[in-house]
């Protein structure tokens, strides 16, 4: 396919895209799917369609012994029933912006036959969850930078188990402190749990587990999910270092991955430009999400850990 067939493809299936600015629900799930299919800590959060900017969360359990002694032929008395625990987690979307500028050559030397569409919202896909990730994590209200002013991030919304190890470096005590530190009700399939850290932390920890040559040392060093105490450890490509007294330091989450909630409005926009002069396409993405814990309590975080 000539350059100019290709432009001029582009500019049919951009058209049909933006739809007047608005996706259309099924491209909007579609592009929700790619956003979380991307290698990034959406794959691992338990994303929900929001219908409106703002949706409640109900939670229902039980946090205590319901079951007591029976007694054939009684009734339990009142003191020995129990209700379940109910709460809801408040989702309230924010907006967010996102610019892909998509040159005439990438175009031509990356589209093949009929899949221009999804070539093209799997470019915005990709770059979208990556703002994402950032956001959901690094948010902060109080923070200079506008973009991660707009919500708080789950590292700061983990607040209930803090673990300081004042700049040591990771070590196996480090994640033991961690996982000591979330209250066992919660730990009952650690496997299914993850340590989220730094990809540097990542790469340590796994020159440590190499260190023992095993089998479990020689994964390790191939590429695989190294463990600490069962549970996984997982590198986050936004989970960046900050000083700390001067030191390098970063911090490492412990939570089931399912616990990190991601409502994501179906409200999502393309717009469209051309620019002729720079021979590019120009596309705005906009959309509106929120996140949060669906169980704080469930979280440890521990802090300034020496990269």
């Amino acid at each position: 396919m000539r350059n100019q067939e290709v432009i001029n493809k582009a500019e049919v299936t951009l058209g049909t895209l933006k739809t007047g600015g608005l996706m259309n629900p099924t491209q909007a799930s579609t592009f929700i799917r790619m956003v979380q299919n991307t290698p990034t800590l959406l794959q691992d959060a338990r994303v929900i369609p929001m219908e409106s900017d703002s949706q409640k969360i109900e939670k229902i359990g039980f946090g205590q012994r319901i079951l007591r002694a029976g007694e054939e032929g009684k009734a339990l008395e009142a003191k020995d029933r129990v209700a379940p625990t109910t709460s809801t987690v408040q989702l309230t979307a924010k907006e967010v912006i996102a610019e892909v500028n998509i040159t005439y050559d990438t175009l031509e030397n990356n589209i093949e036959g009929d899949n221009l569409q999804n070539t093209i919202m799997q470019m915005l896909a990709e770059r979208a969850a990556v703002d994402i990730e950032e956001l959901i994590l690094n948010g902060d209200t109080k923070s200079e930078d506008t973009y991660l002013a707009q919500l708080d991030g789950i590292r700061k919304q983990a607040t209930s188990h803090i673990v300081d190890v004042a700049g040591e470096p990771l070590t196996r005590q480090v994640f033991k402190q961690g996982y000591k530190a979330v209250p066992p009700k919660y730990l009952r399939v650690p496997q299914e749990f993850r340590f989220y850290s730094s990809p540097g932390q990542e790469v340590e920890w796994k020159d440590k587990v190499a260190d023992r040559q095993t089998n479990l040392g020689d994964a390790a060093v191939q590429g695989g999910l190294s463990s600490a105490f069962g549970v996984p450890v997982k590198g986050i490509a936004n989970m960046q270092p900050y000083d700390a007294d001067g030191t390098d330091v970063s911090d490492i989450l412990l939570t089931h991955p399912k616990n990190i909630i991601l409502g994501f409005s179906r409200n999502i926009r393309i717009e469209v430009d051309k620019d002729i002069r720079n021979r590019k396409f120009i596309i705005v993405l906009t959309a509106k999400l929120d996140s949060k814990f669906e169980e704080e309590d469930a979280v440890a975080k521990i802090i300034k850990v020496k990269e």
